[in-house]
């Protein structure tokens, strides 16, 4: 006679929960999938047969069914009638070219560099060292330097999560009507330009490295902000440009305490008012056991960057070793919240 019984109904249900966990790195390989071939922005005149999809994009029939069917039983597309979908909310997320689009945030996270990263993640978590130098044999700047299409993907990536969150952050933080606001570490400029769009009386500065910040000059120009921001290249690790305030979106979370402190320092050195602030936009840990984008982003961190997410009393400790005090949090919409930091 067998030892063996069948599990009983809660046992069974916690195994298919965690098979369901285990795999969703097939999820996130479909949405990929889905986002290249711009599926979505096929479906963007309303509901079509896989077949006449499948033309449209270049793929096999079946096997673009079978990705589809998959995704829909997430959200994402919907069966309108048998192998013919239609866009969701979700799927509407990945057509390109749209306000609110995350397909370039999909199409870089999702990419074959991350893809061999996140498979040796364990050495990370048994060392604490970013795994991404063992895979890629180089830093994460360095890498982006010598590969352009990665580096393409990484700035259509930070402007399409820019787009996504500065809206609501604008919306709940006040940045003020005059003087001039850095934004240390701004990328292609989204961010200062959706602040200086608002704040009229604001001038501003894109600080970035020299060829980074550099492309920031068409999106300023689009949106005639060219003459109240200046473009500044260099380094944020040796000086920052002289400013009234500086501003810097999840730039800190890329760093160590030390490195981070340093950036900071920098800031709170060059700063012009003497009532000035530095202002963080960075993704807020929440409570124990309570789910949150930000304990997901803090992998990245510590695959990737080497950096970190932290919580408030984190935020506060790193603030004052950089001779800083955190005076408010201000909670946004989106994942974002504003920290805002004066000199102590």
């Amino acid at each position: 006679m067998s030892s063996w019984s069948a599990p009983s109904a809660s046992a069974a249900s916690r195994f298919v929960d965690i098979i369901q966990i285990a795999r969703s790195y097939m999820l996130s390989a479909c949405l990929y999938a889905a986002a290249k071939l711009k599926l979505a922005d096929f479906l963007a005149g309303g509901p079509q047969p896989v077949a006449e999809l499948a033309r449209a994009a270049k793929a096999n029939e079946d096997a673009l069914y079978r990705v589809m069917r998959a995704l829909a039983s997430i959200g994402v597309f919907h069966e309108t009638a048998p192998r013919t979908f239609a866009n969701t909310p979700l799927s509407e997320a990945i057509r390109s070219g749209v306000p609110g689009s995350a397909r370039d945030a999909v199409l870089f996270m999702v990419d074959s560099m991350h893809l061999k990263v996140y498979g040796e993640l364990t050495y990370s978590v048994e060392t604490g060292i970013p795994v991404f130098q063992k895979v890629t044999g180089m830093e994460p700047f360095q890498f982006f330097t010598k590969n352009e299409e990665e580096n393409r993907l990484f700035n259509a990536a930070m402007t399409s999560i820019a787009a996504g969150i500065v809206p609501p952050v604008i919306e709940a933080y006040d940045f003020g009507e005059t003087g001039t606001l850095a934004d240390v570490g701004g990328g292609q400029g989204a961010l200062i330009a959706g602040i200086l769009s608002k704040h009229r009386g604001l001038n501003g500065i894109l600080y970035d490295l020299p060829p980074v910040a550099e492309g920031g000059r068409k999106l300023l120009e689009a949106r005639g902000l060219a003459q109240r921001c200046q473009i500044v290249g260099g380094d944020f690790f040796k000086s920052v440009p002289a400013a009234d305030n500086y501003v810097m979106k999840s730039v800190i979370h890329d760093w160590d305490d030390d490195r981070s402190a340093t950036i900071l320092k920098n800031c709170a050195a060059a700063m012009r008012a003497p009532g000035g602030k530095i202002i963080l936009l960075e993704f807020w840990v929440s409570g124990m056991n309570e789910p949150g984008l930000a304990k997901w982003i803090d992998i990245e961190m510590l695959a990737i960057a080497g950096g970190r997410e932290r919580t408030e009393a984190e935020y506060a400790a790193l603030l004052a070793k950089a001779g800083l005090r955190l005076a408010r949090v201000v909670r946004t919409a989106s994942p974002i919240a504003v920290i805002e930091a004066v000199k102590a």
